[in-house]
């Protein structure tokens, strides 16, 4: 069955996005899968923002590509923090999906979104188009601006489906 990629980067995916694909998928008769992709350089950010919403859940996500990764850092704290809260944002999207009637599929990585998007689409053949949940983690300045849409821009060459950017 044909597939639309939500790829999310960050940890709180935004909800017109999530919205749009799924309203997509309904149209089209596909399936969602959504990955995904927490960057690295961020892991401190993103631990900061969870202890600020006050509900950190103390979960440990055995198996997860994320949390070895962040263990291996030696970011163990931070590895549970993360995929709790990463778990807790999917799992209502998921919940919310099934109840529209699509399917969806769930992943997660940690590494740098425009090569795991590449990465994801080449692996998966029945991806038919990809929306990117952009964080703007670093987009106030110009320069950072430059740098996103020529990352983008890259990444829009080397796939092969249409993309579509959300920007929240």
């Amino acid at each position: 069955m044909e597939k639309i990629l939500l790829a999310i980067d960050g940890i709180t995916p935004d909800r017109k996005a999530f919205r749009y694909a799924v309203t997509l998928c309904k149209r089209i008769r596909a399936e969602l899968s959504i990955f995904q992709i927490i960057r690295p350089r961020y892991y401190q950010e993103y631990r900061k923002k969870i202890r600020k919403k006050g509900s950190i859940m103390r979960k440990f996500v055995e198996g997860s590509m994320v949390a070895a990764t962040f263990a291996e850092a030696g970011e163990h704290e931070t590895a549970l923090d993360i995929m709790a809260e990463a778990s807790k944002e999917i799992r209502g999207l998921l919940l919310e999906s099934e109840e529209a009637g699509v399917h969806c599929h769930f992943a997660i990585k940690s590494g740098n979104p425009e090569k795991e998007i590449i990465d994801y689409v080449n692996d998966h053949r029945n991806v038919i188009l990809a929306i990117y949940d952009v964080s703007d983690h670093d987009v106030n300045e110009a320069v950072n601006i430059y740098r996103k849409k020529n990352s983008l821009a890259k990444m829009t060459k080397r796939l092969s489906v249409p993309l579509v950017t959300v920007h929240n």
